[in-house]
């Protein structure tokens, strides 16, 4: 479900409006943040979360959409004409408090960029060398890093298993 929803303090009337391409996911981590106290990012309600408790909030969806687009334009339109004290909205607008998503064709243009280089798998090798320690499986006397062979390899060893009687 594509749209915009609300988180509602019953005790203050102060709302939270969101959009979001999956409302009810949405609507479950506001909800899961509420309960454990553990918010993303310092949730804007955390303080009337921690006073109040899970109890005194409701879960809205206020309107269905069919692009997350048409959601954010609505959301938008809605916190320009509504932000007020009445509202733990940051912003006026979808964007976030930023006001600005990052590009992802930038981060696209980069990745080209780096493989495109042919020095950069090597520098990519070089970096990750020396970090961890190399053990040997006593049964089968193969080689790998220390953690996941011991966490993984060792007590289930094929080797080590055959010579069992």
């Amino acid at each position: 479900m594509i749209g915009i929803y609300a988180v509602i303090n019953k005790h203050t009337r102060k709302a939270y409006v969101g959009s979001s391409s999956n409302i009810n996911r949405r609507l479950s981590s506001h909800k899961s943040a509420i309960k454990t106290g553990k918010f993303y990012q310092k949730q804007c309600y955390a303080q009337d979360a921690l006073k109040y408790g899970f109890d005194a909030f409701e879960f809205k969806v206020l309107c269905l959409t069919s692009t997350i687009e048409e959601a954010r334009d609505i959301e938008t339109e809605f916190l320009s004409m509504f932000i007020n004290d009445n509202l733990y909205n940051l912003a006026p607008h979808a964007n976030g408090s930023s006001g600005t998503k990052r590009n992802p064709k930038n981060y696209i243009e980069g990745a080209k960029k780096r493989l495109a280089n042919p020095g950069y798998k090597e520098k990519l090798s070089n970096a990750c060398r020396g970090k961890r320690k190399v053990v040997q499986c006593p049964h089968c006397h193969i080689l790998g890093g220390g953690g996941n062979m011991y966490r993984y390899h060792f007590d289930k060893c094929k080797s080590k298993n055959e010579r069992k009687p």
